[in-house]
This record gives C-alpha cells, sequence and structure tokens, in this order.
C-alpha cells in the first residue's frame, strides 16, 4: 500500500526517549526474556518484530506496569524509573493499546475518550457538551471518522479498535505502544491510522509498532527490533534493510527452507467444481438477496467496506443470525441453520473477528477452550470427559502449532497472548 507522506520517510531525532538494558523475565521455570535491549527516539516509530511466543507481549506488558521485570534497568528521557502498576506507567506517559479492547462498550466514544477526566462543573456533574466538543475537536485534528455520540459497542470491531487508539493518544503520552493495531482494520482505514501515527511522532511522540505485517514496516517504521526465543535477534535501519534480513532474523538462519519440487499455486489447482457451501437469494436483517459459492479445497475471499456484510454473511452460515429467506446448500443438501451448534456438526467453523469476546474464555484453561466445540459429543463421565478433552486438546493444537507440542500441565494454564491464534 502506498502512502503519501509516509511516516517512514520523514527524519526522527536521535534523541533516546526510552532505552531498556539488559531485561530479564521468568514465569516459572520458563525464561520468557533474556538480556532484551530496546531503544525507541523521540518522534520514532520502531517496530517490533518476532514470531508468536518470542517475547514482545513480556516486554510490552513490562513497560506497562503488568508485569514485573526480574533485572535490568528502564530509562525513559535518560531517568531509570521503575513500574510496579500500569498506572505509573501512565504517569510516566507509557499508552498501550492491546489487541483486546479495554473500552466501555455502553458508554459513547467521547465518554471512552475522556473516561477519568471529563470536565465538570460545580459539584462535580460532568460538561457534556464540553465533553463532546474536546473529543469532536481530537478526532478532527487527527483525522479519524468517528462518531463521539455512538455506542461503542455498537461500532463494527475496527472502528472500536480506532477509539482505543484514539483513547491513547489523548492523554500526555511519551510513548505509545501499538499491538497490532490493523489486524481489523481496511486499507483505508490503514491509511487513516498511519496519519494519525504521524501527527503524533511529529509532537515527539515514540511509538513501538507490534506486528506481523512486514509490508507494514517498510511503510511506517524507522527502525526495526527484531526477537526471537526470548532475545535480540537484531536491530535494523528500516530504509536499509530488506524482507529476507528480517525473516531470517525472526525465524533464524538455522531453519533452512524447504527443499523438493515447488507445488503448484492453489489459485492454479483444478478445483472440484461440485461447491461444498451455496447461498442463494440469502437475505436477513443485514442481507440482502446473497448469493455465494464455495468449491471444495477453495480459498474463497470475501472483501467489502465495513457495514458491506462481510461478517454478517459469516454469522448466518455458522447460525449466529436467522435466516429469513433464501437458501443454504452444504454438498448439495438444503440446510436450515439452527444455531452454532448444528453448524458444528455439519462442520462448519468459525474464527471470529474479535477472538478475545467471542471466540474464547480467556479465564478457561487452553485445553478446555479447544475442546468447547465438542462438548455436545456426550461424555457423561468426568474421567472420560477429561481423557477425551486432553487427548483432542493435544491433538488439534500440535496439528495447528506446528513445532509447538504442549504437554498435559501447558493445556491446563490460561491462554498466552502468542498462543491465541493457534488456539482459534
Amino acid at each position: 500500500m502506498e502512502l503519501s507522506g509516509s511516516v517512514a520517510a520523514e527524519p526522527r531525532s536521535s534523541t533516546s526517549l526510552v532505552m531498556v538494558s539488559g531485561i530479564n523475565k521468568r514465569f516459572g521455570g520458563v525464561r520468557a526474556l533474556r538480556d532484551v535491549n530496546l531503544e525507541v527516539r523521540a518522534g520514532e516509530v520502531h517496530a517490533l518484530l518476532g514470531e508468536n511466543g518470542a517475547g514482545k507481549s513480556t516486554l510490552i506488558k513490562i513497560l506497562s506496569g503488568v508485569h514485573a521485570l526480574d533485572s535490568g534497568t528502564i530509562e525513559i528521557a535518560g531517568r531509570p524509573v521503575e513500574f510496579d502498576s500500569p498506572a505509573k506507567s501512565r504517569e510516566a506517559g507509557i499508552a498501550v493499546v492491546y489487541q483486546d479492547l479495554s473500552l466501555v462498550e455502553s458508554l459513547s466514544v467521547a465518554d471512552n475518550l475522556l473516561l477519568g477526566r471529563e470536565p465538570r462543573a460545580r459539584f462535580g456533574f460532568v460538561r457534556q457538551r464540553a465533553l463532546m466538543a474536546r473529543a469532536e475537536a481530537f478526532l478532527n485534528a487527527l483525522g479519524i471518522p468517528l462518531d463521539t455520540r455512538a455506542a461503542v459497542g455498537s461500532l463494527p470491531f475496527a472502528y472500536r479498535q480506532m477509539t482505543e487508539i484514539a483513547k491513547a493518544l489523548m492523554g500526555e503520552v511519551r510513548l505509545l505502544i501499538l499491538d497490532e493495531p490493523t489486524s481489523s482494520l481496511t486499507s483505508d482505514e490503514v491509511r487513516i491510522l498511519f496519519d494519525a501515527i504521524g501527527k503524533a511522532t511529529r509532537r515527539g511522540v515514540g511509538v513501538i509498532y507490534v506486528t506481523h505485517r512486514l509490508n507494514e514496516v517498510f511503510e511506517i517504521s524507522q527502525r526495526v527490533t527484531v526477537l526471537r526465543d526470548g532475545a535480540n535477534a537484531g536491530t535494523f535501519v528500516t530504509a536499509e534493510a530488506d524482507m529476507k534480513r528480517l525473516v531470517n532474523a525472526i525465524v533464524g538462519t538455522d531453519r533452512s527452507a524447504p527443499t523438493g519440487p515447488r507445488t503448484e499455486p492453489v489459485a492454479k489447482r483444478e478445483l472440484d467444481p461440485s461447491p461444498v457451501l451455496s447461498l442463494s437469494d440469502v437475505s436477513n436483517d443485514r442481507l440482502r438477496a446473497v448469493d455465494l459459492s464455495v468449491l471444495k479445497g477453495e480459498i474463497h475471499g470475501l472483501a467489502g467496506l465495513i457495514g458491506s456484510g462481510r461478517t454478517e454473511i459469516l454469522e448466518t452460515v455458522f447460525g449466529l443470525r436467522p435466516l429469513e429467506s433464501g437458501a443454504i446448500e452444504i454438498e448439495g443438501r438444503r440446510w436450515l441453520p439452527r444455531g452454532p451448534a448444528d453448524a458444528i456438526e455439519q462442520g462448519i467453523a468459525l474464527v471470529p473477528e474479535d477472538r478475545h469476546v467471542q471466540g474464547l474464555v480467556l479465564d478457561h484453561s487452553i485445553e478446555r477452550n479447544v475442546t468447547l466445540p465438542f462438548l455436545a459429543l456426550g461424555l457423561d463421565a468426568a474421567t472420560r470427559r477429561r481423557q477425551a478433552c486432553g487427548n483432542r486438546g493435544r491433538q488439534a493444537f500440535g496439528e495447528s502449532a506446528g513445532r509447538v507440542q504442549p504437554g498435559q500441565d501447558a493445556l491446563r494454564r490460561q491462554p498466552a497472548k502468542g498462543r491465541v491464534r493457534k488456539m482459534e
């Protein structure tokens, strides 16, 4: 994607804003971080890369005061700091936007932006007009197209994510940490986000930008730090690096590329002409006369702007939205989805856009989450159920995670962020 006035192209200060030196962190017998170093300069976008489990989330949580470091130092503008709580980190000017959002869905966009810092009149009453005016002026200055009066819970996930980012930028921010902020944004919304980041960095705000999308790294960052297995794998000037160099740092040069004959691209494979899923003239509260045909072995893309019905098509097929008219066929058999359990029985699986809220029960173990779709199998005896859950959990997680093979104890722990995608 080409952006005019690219953030990456703009000169940045050489003044060190945040200096992380020799950070170590253990969780039980697992050494999550090993002598990690990171420098972020004022007005710089610094990309932080690494595979799931490389230590990115642990480092972010240390900077945000969620975790205490075991050893090492953190300096802000040359002064040593220690964070024993997220509040202390925020007081130091560090704001973090996680993938799992921290918004109050029953409140408006403006109320969320100024939550805890509302303009108040005598006797403590909120000056609602002043609050709306301040929120609207701030969003207009950043160029973020949000309706300040809309309830956050009524917004699509991408707009909720943009609200979270705007909320983080609204305070006295010196360092902004963005954890995969474009995961649910369209290309136009990414443009808006990048413009907002550019305006923040021009005020001297430093940005740590965590992403798996390497093309964004070259578009927006000035420098890149790569973590691998909890340790530094390299720091690069973005303009002097290339895709191959970053990939080698992320995965390690010791992992050789697979040899042997190259397979034909999926797009050129000869597909079975019989559809596995067909929608004919499907309509409900959000869809109007939708037709769709997915062939066996096909990867079928759904594209469209927010509100165009992409998500609603998937929810209808999965039984989350009732079908009002039209027909759905699975392998030529007409089928009326009665709910998610019925869809699962037909072999349909859904990975929702907001996996933290809609896809997983984060308070439960990996084992229980992976086996939720199989609860209707009727395993009445508790011992048999636990055994079946463990076997299914290890099998499903092992197949999706490739080289990661969790043991029984790991399956019984709550999921770390790096494993959330694998579980989904």
